[in-house]
C-alpha cells in the first residue's frame, strides 16, 4: 500500500429526513479493498453516493490525491475517475454485452463522427470472455441475462474501465461458489492495476478472503477502521450489531408431515427438463446451483409466471395446472422472487398496502373491504415481523431488510402453506438474514412447506433439511443435508455428466 492516499474525507456530515452521517473520516489508498460493513440502514450507502459525486454533503473537505479540494471541484475531478458497482443492475439492456462493458471507452473508426468500429469492439469483447472463461456472448442482449450473469458483466466493465476508485456494492450476493471464485480474480485484478477498491459487503467470508482494511459504520457514523489481518469475525459482529451472535442459523427441529407439494417430470423450452421432487409440510428443501442452472426458472414454472411448462404438478395429492400466477395463489403457493424490486412489491404503494395486497378477499363483505379490520391486521403483522418503520411510507423508502419482511408479512398474511424462497437473503446484514431465518422457523412450525433457493451453499446447509442440486438442467441430486458436503455439491453443481 502507498503512503499518499487516492482519496480522503474530513468531517464529512450530511442529513437527510432522520437521518444523518456524522463527523464521517475515511480513506483510500491506491492497490487497496477497503470493505466497508454496517447493518441495513447504517449509512453505507449513502456514503458512498457522496464519494460518488450523487450527493453534497452539507460539510467537510475532500482530499483527491494529495489536493483539498471544495465538492463542486471534487465531483469535476472524480467524474472519470470512479466506477461505482450497485447491487442492483444497472446496465444498458437493451443494448449488447459488448455495448455495456466498453460503453465508456468504446473504440471508433472515426471519433469525430462517433462511427464504432464493431470489429475492435468484438474483438476485446470475446478476448476478455475468453480470458474468463465466461459462457456467454458477446452478441447477447443485456435483457436476456439472468441477475448473476448481470452483476458479472458489471465487474467486467469495473475491470475494462480506468478508474481510480472503484465501489463494489454488495458485488456477490446473487452469484454461487463458483462465479464467486472467478469474480474474486476479477477484483483482485482491478487492486493490482493500481486501483482503490470500497467494497461493501454482509459477507465476513469476502472480507478475510479479499479485504485490506475495514471500515465498520452504524447509525451514520464510524464505529472503527482496522487492519482485516487484525480482527475475529466475533469482533466485526460485535462491532456492527453491538452483540455477539452464536449461532448464524438458528435452524429447528420440526417433525415433517404429508407431501404438500409433487413434481412429476417438470420441464421448461430446452432450459429444464425431467426435474422430479416431493416437498412435506414442515421441511425445507434448498435449491442450488450455477448461475444460468434454472434455479429462477423452476421458481416461475412453480408459480405459474411463464407459459408452456411441462410435467405435472400435485398439491395436497391433486393434479394441479398451475397456468398463472393467481392459480398458484389460489393454491395457497406463495413466490418471493430474486429481483424484489421489479417483481415482488408495488413500488409507489404504502408499506401497509403492500402487505394487504394479496389478502384483500378475505376482508370483504358485500363487494366492500372492511378497511379498519384490515389495518389492524395489517399492523399486527408489522409487529409480529418486527418492522421497524412507518407503515405509512412507501416501500421504496424502506431498507432492504424492512422491504424484505414486508414481503413475508404479505404472504404469511394470504395464508400461503407453500412457500417459493428466491434468494430471500440476498443483500441482507447478519441481523436481518437471522430474522429472515426465523420467520422461516415459524412458518415450518405451522407445517407451511419452503422451497429455499440460494446460491450460499453453507446457508443452504444451515437453514435448510434437503438440498436439491440444479446441473445440466435437472436435479442432480436430493439429499439430506446432512449427507452431503459443500465440496460435494461444487462438484455437482459444476458437473456437466451430473
Amino acid at each position: 500500500m502507498l503512503d499518499t492516499a487516492i482519496l480522503k474525507l474530513e468531517n464529512v456530515n450530511l442529513k437527510i429526513g432522520n437521518f444523518s452521517l456524522s463527523d464521517i473520516n475515511l480513506d483510500l489508498y491506491p492497490n487497496e479493498i477497503h470493505v466497508i460493513m454496517g447493518e441495513n440502514r447504517s449509512g453505507k450507502s449513502l456514503l458512498m453516493q457522496v464519494i460518488s459525486g450523487v450527493l453534497p454533503p452539507d460539510s467537510g473537505s475532500f482530499v483527491l490525491d494529495g489536493r483539498e479540494l471544495k465538492y463542486g471541484e471534487y465531483t469535476s475531478c472524480i467524474k472519470n475517475n470512479i466506477t461505482y458497482v450497485r447491487q442492483d443492475s444497472e446496465m444498458l439492456s437493451n443494448l449488447t454485452i459488448a455495448e455495456n462493458l466498453f460503453f465508456n471507452n468504446m473504440p471508433y473508426k472515426n471519433r469525430a463522427l462517433k462511427i464504432i468500429d464493431y470489429d475492435r469492439l468484438n474483438y476485446m469483447c470475446q478476448k476478455l470472455l475468453s480470458d474468463f472463461n465466461l459462457p456467454i456472448s458477446i452478441n447477447d442482449r443485456v435483457s436476456a441475462l439472468g441477475l448473476a450473469q448481470r452483476q458479472i458483466c458489471e465487474f467486467l466493465r469495473a475491470y475494462v474501465s480506468d478508474a481510480k476508485i472503484v465501489i463494489l456494492d454488495e458485488p456477490f450476493a446473487a452469484l454461487t461458489q463458483n462465479e464467486r471464485e472467478l469474480l474474486c480474480k476479477v477484483v483482485k485484478s482491478i487492486r493490482e492495476r493500481g486501483a482503490g477498491i470500497f467494497y461493501i459487503t454482509h459477507s465476513l467470508e469476502d472480507v478475510f478472503h479479499l479485504g485490506d482494511r475495514i471500515t465498520i459504520i452504524k447509525d451514520g457514523k464510524i464505529v472503527d477502521t482496522r487492519k482485516v489481518s487484525d480482527c475475529t469475525r466475533d469482533e466485526i459482529i460485535k462491532l456492527m450489531s453491538g452483540q455477539y451472535i452464536q449461532n448464524r442459523y438458528p435452524k429447528i427441529k420440526v417433525k415433517t408431515g404429508k407431501v404438500i407439494l409433487s413434481v412429476r417430470d417438470l420441464g421448461f423450452e430446452d432450459k429444464l427438463h425431467n426435474i422430479n421432487f416431493d416437498l412435506r409440510k414442515g421441511e425445507i428443501l434448498g435449491v442450488t446451483g450455477l448461475a444460468g442452472s434454472g434455479r429462477t426458472l423452476l421458481a416461475k414454472c412453480l408459480f405459474g409466471a411463464v407459459d408452456n411448462v411441462k410435467g405435472k404438478i400435485f398439491v395436497n395429492g391433486s393434479e394441479v395446472k398451475i397456468s398463472d400466477p393467481y392459480t398458484a395463489i389460489s393454491n395457497g403457493i406463495a413466490l418471493i422472487p430474486e429481483d424484489r424490486i421489479n417483481y415482488s412489491i408495488f413500488a409507489y404503494l404504502t408499506v401497509s398496502d403492500n402487505i394487504s395486497v394479496s389478502s384483500l378477499k378475505r376482508f370483504a363483505h358485500a363487494l366492500k373491504i372492511n378497511t379498519s379490520i384490515l389495518t389492524q391486521s395489517v399492523m399486527e403483522y408489522i409487529k409480529k415481523l418486527n418492522i421497524t418503520q412507518d407503515p405509512r411510507e412507501s416501500i421504496l423508502e424502506y431498507s432492504i431488510g424492512n422491504q424484505q419482511k414486508a414481503i413475508f408479512a404479505k404472504w404469511i398474511m394470504s395464508r400461503a402453506k407453500i412457500f417459493i424462497l428466491d434468494e430471500p437473503t440476498r443483500g441482507l446484514d447478519i441481523a436481518s438474514k437471522i430474522d429472515i431465518y426465523n420467520f422461516i422457523n415459524d412458518l415450518v412450525k405451522k407445517e407451511v412447506g419452503v422451497i429455499f433457493i440460494s446460491s450460499d451453499i453453507e446457508e443452504i446447509l444451515g437453514i435448510c433439511d434437503r438440498v436439491a442440486v440444479l446441473s445440466s438442467r435437472t436435479l442432480a441430486c436430493n439429499v439430506s443435508t446432512k449427507d452431503i458436503t459443500v465440496e460435494r455439491i461444487i462438484e455437482l453443481a459444476t458437473s456437466a455428466d451430473a
